[in-house]
């Protein structure tokens, strides 16, 4: 496995978290571990996700590399295929694919980022999903812990199945400090057994970068016995 794609169930839900985590776990474990986004929205360049997924991981930031990183960026934040077109611009997905296996020749794992949920349009004739059902990556799912992550959840599962994405897991992640416990742990458990999907465990709301990585090693620890690392 050269690659995993950590998909959200919706925009905001921790992926760009689980991802720096991720990274951090497995590079200091030993793995050529590298990290790439397709498409980011935001007025902030270097993109906002970059930044961030980075800093978890503690890699500098190298200005040169931000193109291969983040293959496209633009600056309203709204959905990828509606921020070009107001820049007089079109995703083009021959660019991703090409920095994609550039990326991929280069490392021993690429973990590549989503952007919002699966459906996002890329372009106006292409869904997020649709090039992931193409390039055919694993791919990791970041859901809320709270109410209303059952629906989406599921019906993320539903699409990446449809299209035959391998479904690698589901990290849960909190969106508050303190979340539902009794709803929380029937959440993991009801997507566990009616999506039929290994759930590697919870991501709790952590402020401090030291303690997130270090609440995050069972996590770390179970999703790298998936990818076999």
């Amino acid at each position: 496995m050269s690659a995993i794609f950590v998909a959200g169930t919706d925009t905001d839900v921790g992926k760009t978290h689980a991802c720096g985590l991720l990274l951090d776990f497995l590079r200091k474990n030993g793995s050529d571990v590298w990290y790439q986004k397709w498409a980011a929205t935001g007025p902030e360049f270097p993109p906002a996700d970059l930044e961030a997924c980075l800093r978890m991981a503690e890699i500098p930031l190298e200005p040169e590399l931000v193109s291969s990183q983040v293959v496209y960026h633009f600056a309203l934040p709204v959905s990828p295929h509606l921020a070009a077109e107001q820049e007089g611009k079109i995703l083009d997905p021959a660019l991703i694919r090409v920095r994609y296996q550039e990326m991929l020749a280069c490392h021993e794992l690429l973990i590549v980022e989503g952007v919002g949920g699966l459906m996002v349009p890329l372009n106006r004739e292409l869904l997020l999903v649709d090039l992931l059902r193409e390039l055919k990556i694993p791919t990791l799912v970041v859901a809320k812990s709270g109410l209303g992550t059952i629906n989406h959840t599921l019906l993320t599962l539903e699409a990446l199945r449809h299209r035959s994405v391998s479904v690698l897991g589901v990290v849960f992640s909190d969106a508050a400090a303190e979340e539902d416990e009794l709803l929380v742990e029937d959440n993991m458990r009801t997507i566990a057994e009616m999506g039929r999907v290994q759930v590697f465990g919870r991501l709790r709301r952590c402020v401090d970068p030291a303690q997130a990585r270090l609440d995050f090693a069972p996590v770390g620890k179970a999703i790298a016995q998936a990818l076999r690392l």
